[in-house]
């Protein structure tokens, strides 16, 4: 069966930098262009080096895991390209925000004013006031402009297909894991060189709290600050505070998003450990379940020396185990595979396997998104990825933080 053409072309503006560069350097760009008849590249700004101007007028091989060349489509500014140039140009109608999340409500915020759609990096933003804030503007938003949040794995054909299904079709489940611990990698923060957040909230503490009188606009240490402040409401920034909001903001919410997807949001959580680099948590199910039986997810997570990535989630019924194998977000050649295990008649292991390449995850997202944005095709998109949806995950990073201080008191462990 052919496939529906897009009637809508989407004109896409990247801003990024750091390690979401990286991201969109080996990964989207070469699904962008992989998409010519849904996406054309129109700018990107990388406050990690020389922003360039590109025009997608190449065919760029995703399976080859080709970065294109840019000599062949790309023009050069005359003059330096700045993310105000990107948001306020009237041919762009889609904005990729993969800043640092400090910036994610900045620039989120003010393309939904110019009236553009964003496709802003998981997490929507640190702090639930300022997610509460990008949701109103994505509702003032002139041209119904949306938000979609990138969370690619959530996308995984084989996901999709086999484990949400495989899951449903249990008649209760029992118990659940969820673990990601992951060694030295540059394709995401949390594995990255760290970036020390804590040392630089010291030693600039007094600066955030300043007026800058050359630049109206809040400075980036200012800007995370203040994001702080509202996550922990007033409480003492500590190491400890700051470590756990990192990860979650980095590593864990791409956990916890697809945790929630197949299971829901928990009805509770205990047991925090935060031993830097290492955290876990027991998440509780025991309402709205099926015949209302309660079950308990072990959350496992953090990183090593060791140049490996053990990530999943399995869940366990009475006669058939789910499982979901992932990779790092943003690594390449790591595919999803779902693994199903059930006994045969005479009580042998039966197992099956279904797996997705690392690169369908993307594609997949990207038709998502543009289906959700432009309402092309013969049927409704909805997106799980929205900025309603994302809210849920700072809801839960703020239940964990509350646990975490009931445990703690003003009695400091390291495990918490």
């Amino acid at each position: 069966m052919t496939q529906t053409q897009p009637q809508t072309l989407l004109r896409v503006g990247i801003l990024t930098a750091d390690e979401g560069a990286k991201a969109i350097q080996t990964i989207y760009l070469p699904a962008l262009h992989a998409l010519p008849a849904f996406f054309q590249v129109k700018a990107i700004y990388d406050g990690s080096k020389q922003p360039q101007s590109y025009e997608n007028n190449n065919h760029c091989n995703i399976k080859a895991n080709n970065v294109c060349n840019e000599t062949n489509n790309t023009t050069t500014t005359t003059k330096s390209l700045t993310p105000h140039a990107i948001l306020t140009d009237p041919t762009i109608t889609l904005i990729l925000n993969f800043m640092p999340n400090e910036y994610h409500e900045t620039y989120t915020t003010a393309a939904l004013a110019a009236g553009k759609h964003v496709m802003v990096e998981t997490p929507l933003s640190l702090s639930i006031p300022s997610a509460r804030r990008i949701l109103e503007a994505e509702k003032r938003s002139p041209n119904g402009a949306k938000v979609f949040v990138a969370c690619a794995r959530r996308y995984a054909p084989s996901i999709q297909s086999v484990f949400l299904r495989e899951v449903a079709s249990l008649d209760r489940i029992y118990y659940a894991r969820c673990r990601n611990i992951a060694g030295p990698s540059t394709a995401h923060t949390a594995t990255a060189p760290r970036k020390k957040v804590w040392s630089e909230v010291s030693d600039h503490h007094y600066h955030y709290h300043q007026i800058n009188k050359e630049n109206k606009e809040p400075t980036r240490p200012q800007l995370l600050h203040s994001l702080l402040d509202e996550v922990f409401q007033g409480q003492d920034l500590t190491k400890e505070r700051i470590a756990l909001c990192e990860f979650l903001a980095s590593l864990g919410c791409h956990d916890l998003g697809l945790m929630r997807d197949t299971l829901g949001y928990p009805d509770a959580v205990s047991s925090i450990s935060v031993n830097e680099p290492y955290y876990s948590a027991v998440f509780h199910y025991y309402s709205g379940g099926r015949d209302a039986h309660p079950f308990t997810l072990m959350y496992e997570t953090g990183t090593d020396a060791v140049p490996r990535c053990d990530a999943h989630l399995a869940i366990y019924g009475d006669t058939k185990t789910v499982s979901v194998y992932y990779g790092l977000p943003y690594g390449q050649k790591q595919g999803v595979k779902v693994v199903v295990e059930t006994a045969d008649e005479n009580g042998e292991m039966k197992r099956s396997e279904t797996v997705s390449e690392w690169e369908e995850s993307y594609v997949e997202e990207l038709k998502t998104l543009h289906a959700y944005l432009t309402g092309d095709g013969d049927r409704v998109v909805t997106a799980r990825t929205t900025a309603r949806d994302a809210m849920q995950d700072l809801k839960l990073f703020q239940t964990i933080f509350e646990q975490y201080d009931r445990q703690c008191g003003t009695i400091r462990t390291p495990l918490g």
